[in-house]
C-alpha cells in the first residue's frame, strides 16, 4: 500500500464509476425534483441518498448525499496511500478545507443562514460535515478561526491573521489572501520535501498560485484608493507571475487589454471588466487543465488530481440540475450553469 501505481490503480477504479455524459442528460431532462431523486437513486449516490432521505427531503437531501459521497471518496483515497504520497494528496485535499472556509467567510459576510453555507461547501479535506457545522455554531469570524487553531488546522492561524486585518481594512480581501498565502506555503513546503518525485504536484501548485494572483490582481483593479506598496503585499511568491506584471494588471489605469493578454493553463482570458465572467474564465481553464490529468503520468499524483477535478464537477453539476429543479428551470438554461471538464 501507498505508492502511486497501487493508488492510481485504485483510483482508476473509482473512475470508471463516474457518470457518463449520457446519464447527467437524463438526468437533467427528468421532468421534475423528484424524477430526478428517483433517477439518482440509481446510480452510485444511492446509498448517501438513502441515508438523507430518512433526514431531509427535496434538495436538502440532494445536496446532502452529495456532500458525504464526496467526502467518502475523499476518505477512501487517503486510505489508498501512506508516505510522500498521502502527504501530496493531503495537500490536494486542503483545496476543499480552502474553499469551504471561503464559502463560510463570504456567508457571514453577507448574513446567510448556516443552511444556506451548507448548501455551498463540499467537506473532502481536513474538514467533515460534522466539523463545518461546528465552524458554522461559532457567533463570528474570529471564533471560527479559534476554533481552527485549536484543532491545529494548516489554515487556522491564517484565518485568524486574515481576521486582524480585515477588522483594520474593513475588507474581505485581507482574510481571502491570508488564506491563499497559507495554502500556497503550507503546499510548497510539502512539495520541497517530496524531491525530484514531485515534480507534477509543485507544477500544479505554481498553476494554482498563479491563478490566484491574477484574480487577486482582478479585484484590486477595482480598489482605486491603494497604493503601489499597498496593492504588492496582496502578491503570492511561486507562481509564474512576477510581481510587476502582477502590479500591472492590479493598475486601474492598465488596459484590459493586458488581462486578455494573460494566459493561464493554455487558455485566453476573455478580457472584460466583468469580474464574475473573469473568475468564472479562470476557474474552468484551472478546472480543465486538472481534469486532464487523470491522463497523466501514472507514476505521480496526476491521475489522483484528474479523479478529484471530475469528481467534484459530477457533484457540482448534480447539484445545480437539483436546485434547477427545484426552481422549475428549463434543461437548456440549467446546462449554461454545468461545468465541462
Amino acid at each position: 500500500m501507498g505508492d502511486f501505481p497501487y493508488i492510481n490503480a485504485r483510483v482508476k477504479v473509482m473512475k470508471s464509476r463516474l457518470l457518463p455524459q449520457s446519464r447527467v442528460e437524463e438526468l437533467l431532462q427528468a421532468p421534475d425534483l423528484d424524477a430526478f431523486i428517483q433517477g439518482l437513486s440509481d446510480t452510485p449516490y444511492n446509498m448517501e441518498l438513502q441515508e438523507a432521505l430518512t433526514r431531509f427531503t427535496g434538495a436538502r437531501a440532494v445536496d446532502e448525499a452529495l456532500a458525504q459521497n464526496f467526502y467518502h471518496t475523499t476518505r477512501r483515497i487517503l486510505s489508498f496511500a501512506d508516505g510522500p504520497p498521502r502527504r501530496q494528496i493531503e495537500v490536494i485535499l486542503l483545496r476543499y478545507d480552502l474553499q469551504n472556509l471561503r464559502a463560510i467567510v463570504r456567508g457571514r459576510h453577507t448574513g446567510k443562514t448556516e443552511e444556506e453555507i451548507l448548501a455551498t461547501v463540499y467537506p473532502g479535506g481536513v474538514l467533515s460535515e460534522v466539523k463545518i457545522r461546528e465552524l458554522l455554531a461559532q457567533p463570528d469570524l474570529r471564533a471560527i478561526a479559534d476554533t481552527l487553531v485549536t484543532w491545529m488546522h494548516p489554515l487556522g492561524r491564517a484565518l485568524r491573521e486574515g481576521v486582524d486585518a480585515a477588522q483594520r481594512s474593513g475588507s474581505l480581501l485581507d482574510i481571502e489572501m491570508a488564506l491563499d498565502r497559507a495554502y500556497a506555503q503550507y503546499g510548497l513546503r510539502i512539495a520541497d520535501g517530496e524531491g525530484a518525485g514531485g515534480a507534477t504536484f509543485r507544477r500544479l501548485l505554481g498553476a494554482e498560485i498563479t491563478a490566484t494572483n491574477v484574480k487577486t490582481a482582478l479585484k484590486l483593479r477595482r480598489m482605486k484608493e491603494l497604493s503601489r506598496e499597498e496593492r504588492e503585499r496582496f502578491f503570492i511568491l511561486g507562481g509564474a507571475l512576477s510581481a510587476d506584471r502582477f502590479l500591472t494588471l492590479a493598475d486601474p489605469q492598465s488596459s484590459l487589454a493586458d488581462i486578455a493578454s494573460v494566459r493561464l493553463f493554455g487558455a485566453e482570458l476573455p478580457g472584460t471588466d466583468n469580474l464574475v465572467e473573469m473568475e468564472r474564465a479562470i476557474d474552468r481553464a484551472s478546472q480543465r487543465m486538472a481534469a486532464q490529468l487523470s491522463l497523466g503520468d501514472p507514476l505521480a499524483v496526476d491521475v489522483v488530481i484528474g479523479y478529484l477535478t471530475r469528481k467534484a464537477a459530477e457533484v457540482s453539476n448534480l447539484r445545480v440540475i437539483a436546485h434547477a429543479k427545484l426552481l422549475g428551470l428549463s434543461a437548456d438554461l440549467t446546462r449554461q450553469e454545468l461545468v465541462g471538464v
